[in-house]
């Protein structure tokens, strides 16, 4: 092989190497996994609960995932006037039920959206609260008007403040401040009913 042709065939692997790199380091740049729920699904991993008269159990599907091994089960019966809430992350009354990295660990400022895997079962809305720095509770109302696996994208700009309810200790300001510090899903129609969830991402759709 001549000098000159050998250069060529090293630049051209080069190029592919660096491709490879770019592409890689740019679809690292538009998404990051938070949570997706590999580890034991339990009272001790998972904080959640439900008014008097309703119900909610949770456990790991290995049947329906998309993400891993297993996704999100929530198997649930809400009555008229009713409220539960399943929640994932830090400062919460369940110790262990934090994501796979710490709030402080994520460039919030490059994401401007939540992503969301969920397995629909046609049953209205379902609402999707984070918990900001300040510790105010903000919503995303997500049309559960679906049968099976959809992503889920919500936008930062799309939360509102949550007006029903708001811890004492949330500051009030109004203002969705970051890191965000959990998440929590609360199905809002009465009913029975089974959700899944799966791949809980941050991700750049700008």
């Amino acid at each position: 092989m001549g000098k000159t042709k050998k250069i060529g065939v090293l630049a051209g692997v080069f190029l592919v190497v660096a491709g490879i790199y770019f592409l890689l380091g740019f679809f690292e740049k538009r998404e990051f996994l938070i949570d997706s729920f590999e580890r034991k699904i339990n009272t001790k991993t998972v904080d959640f609960g439900a008014s008097e008269g309703s119900s909610l159990k949770v456990e790991a599907s290995n049947e329906f995932k998309v993400c891993g091994e297993q996704s999100l089960k929530l198997i649930y019966e809400l009555k008229p006037s009713g409220y539960m809430y399943c929640a994932r992350g830090f400062g919460l009354d369940v110790k262990d039920a934090v994501w796979r990295v710490k709030p402080q660990k994520i460039n919030w400022a490059k994401f401007d959206a939540f992503s969301i895997y969920m397995y629909g079962n046609k049953s209205g809305v379902v609402a999707f609260d984070i918990k900001d720095a300040g510790g105010e509770y903000y919503r995303y109302i997500i049309k559960n008007d679906f049968h099976g696996w959809k992503e889920i994208v919500c936008p930062f700009s799309g939360f509102f403040v949550r007006e029903d309810w708001q811890p004492p200790t949330a500051d009030g300001n109004g203002i969705l401040d970051f890191p965000i510090r959990s998440f929590q899903w609360e199905p809002r129609l009465p009913g029975k009913g089974i959700l899944y969830f799966d791949c809980v991402k941050v991700i750049k759709i700008k």
